[in-house]
């Protein structure tokens, strides 16, 4: 009889713990991340015109290359912060003969989700920009 009732509790335990509201209160779920992250001053240092190299230079390698088209590159990223929802971006180029020829982007999410406190760019303080700026002596 005792048997029955542990497992009994140990079926309802196991059915129980595969429910999606346990998993999602319970359980730590890690970022992923995926691809290539472009932010948009990379994407504005590409111009038409430019060779497969110099771009392979400022954004890196693609993430994929098309494989019957050799001509179109994609820069995808995949973000799923952990129990959120998943953002996808994606930058297409296109070449002729080596030289960028269209550049498409569907690239909504502009900023990391990963990164809470994302840097600011600060003008230098007063200081900074004087050439009057005197270090007090220390004595020893």
């Amino acid at each position: 009889m005792t048997i029955k009732k542990i497992l009994a509790c140990l079926v309802v335990t196991f059915s129980l713990s595969g429910c999606s509201f346990l998993y999602d209160t319970f359980v730590y779920q890690i970022d992923v991340v995926q691809g290539n992250y472009i932010d948009s001053e990379k994407l504005a240092e590409i111009e038409i015109g430019m060779t497969q190299q110099q771009i392979i230079y400022v954004l890196g390698s693609p993430m994929l290359i098309d494989q019957f088209d050799s001509s179109k590159w994609y820069y995808i990223r995949y973000i799923k912060p952990g129990g959120e929802e998943v953002q996808q971006s994606e930058i297409l180029l296109t070449f002729d003969d080596s030289k960028l020829i269209e550049i498409s982007s569907d690239n909504t999410a502009e900023e990391n989700p990963l990164v809470k406190n994302p840097k600011v760019k600060k003008e230098p303080n007063e200081a900074a920009q004087t050439n009057d700026t005197k270090v007090p002596l220390t004595s020893e």
